[in-house]
């Protein structure tokens, strides 16, 4: 990239750190353990809540009968939503934010993975106003009408979002938006461990994959003396990499679920402070252009970018290996690569594979477009690259089809 395109972006950048140390993130309150989903009905009752819609993922009927419990218990009157696609788009969305008002609720229960959460976030904020959902895309679009409650009770570990003030929602062509704003960050985070229990294998690949890339790209964009999101990553990426195995194997223990929400909520956080970088930008963009799967495009793009960053990320991603307890000695190069070498351990053993296979030359350029486009200026790296750098980087992972 020219001189003055990176004095650019990194000028814009500056201003975004600035504009997020003006506006500290939203306080959130959190119920965790075992059994934390029975908390939801006093929640409700301490906050002087009435009528919540509960709106459940597809195949979640088990933590929606638990939930349904402590809600009657506590005398609540609520709505149940339980018919929304396991790929929902802003069309469902919208019909979310129509029952919502139809019914008269006061606020909103989200129980699923992260693309529900996500879904149900944005849906909220366009109950107030009849506002659309797609309109809102961008930074700080929500206006001061702000966003009814949201309690975000997830179902898989990973993706960070029952602790983001952002949302992301794909269009009916397919295409992924983003919308940040304060006012998204759910109210309360309910985090119970019992509810991972039964998660489709896929789903915590999906899951864990995009906490470790919201995690480590966080960790990089950090600014020095940044010391408590530099904490949060690290920590989340050292439960992620210990943890996401096991529970994708058996489902893990108890506390390995536990250790996983965690991980979740702290790269969320972490994210939510610094934003994210070329990793994830190619990870929507890669969605949006041929359909892949979270988990494939992450275990194919994150090791590739952070060693297409090369010297310029080697500081970070040495000290990330001491502080996740991943490569406590050797030299600075040694310990970056053990990262990167761990990273790539960890998405083999999840049987996942290393390229993004079937992948054009045509749709790559238009991946690499769409990333660079999301990324530029805003999105804080080790290095500012243009759409060429970005084009250059999947041809080492996509092996294109002419």
């Amino acid at each position: 990239m020219s001189t003055i395109a990176t004095v650019r972006c990194r000028t814009a950048q500056a201003f975004v750190r600035l504009g997020r140390r003006l506006h500290p993130m939203r306080k959130q309150a959190m119920e965790t353990g075992a059994g934390a989903v029975f908390s939801v009905g006093q929640i409700l009752r301490d906050r002087r809540l009435k009528k919540p819609l509960v709106v459940q993922g597809a195949g979640e009927l088990a933590g929606c009968l638990k939930l349904q419990r402590t809600l009657g218990e506590a005398d609540v009157a609520f709505t149940v939503l339980d018919d929304i696609p396991a790929a929902p788009t802003a069309k469902d969305g919208e019909r979310i934010a129509d029952i919502f008002r139809q019914e008269g609720c006061d606020s909103v229960i989200a129980l699923g993975d992260g693309e529900l959460i996500d879904l149900v976030k944005a849906a909220a904020a366009a109950a107030v106003g009849r506002r659309d959902i797609l309109a809102m895309a961008g930074v700080r679009r929500l206006g001061r009408r702000g966003s009814p409650p949201v309690i975000a009770v997830p179902t898989v570990a990973g993706s960070g979002t029952e602790a983001m003030g952002a949302a992301v929602v794909t269009d009916e062509s397919g295409s992924r938006v983003v919308l940040e704003d304060e006012a998204l960050m759910p109210a309360v985070a309910v985090l119970d461990p019992e509810l991972l229990a039964e998660a489709p294998r896929e789903k915590v690949a999906d899951a864990g994959l995009s906490g470790l890339c919201l995690a480590i790209e966080a960790f990089l964009a950090a600014p020095h003396g940044d010391n408590n999101t530099r904490r949060q990553a690290a920590e989340a990426v050292e439960l992620l990499l210990t943890d996401l195995e096991p529970c994708w194997n058996s489902g893990g223990t108890v506390k390995q679920r536990s250790e996983l929400l965690s991980a979740s909520r702290m790269a969320g956080r972490a994210a939510s402070t610094v934003g994210c970088g070329y990793a994830r930008a190619l990870v929507r963009a890669a969605q949006t252009v041929c359909g892949t799967d979270m988990r494939t495009a992450c275990g194919a793009i994150l090791p590739a970018v952070l060693e297409k960053y090369g010297s310029c990320a080697e500081d970070g991603l040495a000290l990330m290996a001491v502080l996740a307890d991943v490569e406590p000695e050797g030299s600075r190069s040694q310990r970056a690569e053990a990262l990167i070498a761990r990273l790539r351990n960890t998405v083999f053993r999840l049987g996942l594979p290393d390229q993004l296979e079937g992948v054009t030359e045509a749709q790559a350029a238009e991946i690499a477009d769409i990333a660079a486009a999301q990324a530029n200026p805003r999105y804080i790296s080790p290095v500012v690259w243009t759409a060429r750098e970005c084009h250059e980087l999947l041809l080492t992972v996509c092996a294109p089809e002419n």
